[in-house]
């Protein structure tokens, strides 16, 4: 069984990129367009990876890492931030609880290997 991907992103061309990208390389992919389903999604399922922009709406990624870290922090090391946000928002992030953060623009081959490595670290 493939491994499940959530990529929490309201940019639906990114969504769709990532979404053919992640499947050639034989993950299974599902969406979260705001916050407060991207949380209830994480929280409701055992996603492998969870792809976490930190601007969306309805609910910050930074909301969302915080109320992990409160609730259900061994979900952090399967999170991959993946953000455009200035580095005073990238600031509060706290690198050390997450898998990684890579900024956009990113190269497509980490992300599909940090992907990969992410999803076997159990």
């Amino acid at each position: 069984m493939a491994s499940r991907v959530l990529v929490a992103d309201d940019d639906r061309a990114l969504q769709v990129l990532l979404n053919v990208l992640l499947s050639r390389a034989g993950f299974d992919v599902d969406f979260a367009d705001d916050g407060k389903q991207a949380l209830t999604k994480i929280n409701g399922d055992n996603y492998a990876v969870v792809m976490l922009d930190l601007i969306l709406p309805e609910m910050s990624g930074i909301e969302i890492l915080e109320t992990l870290k409160r609730e259900n922090p061994e979900r952090l090391k399967k999170i991959i931030v993946l953000t455009g946000a200035s580095r005073g928002v990238v600031d509060q992030v706290d690198k050390s609880e997450i898998h990684a953060l890579v900024r956009k623009p990113f190269d497509i081959q980490d992300v599909i290997r940090l992907t990969a490595a992410c999803a076997l670290d159990r």
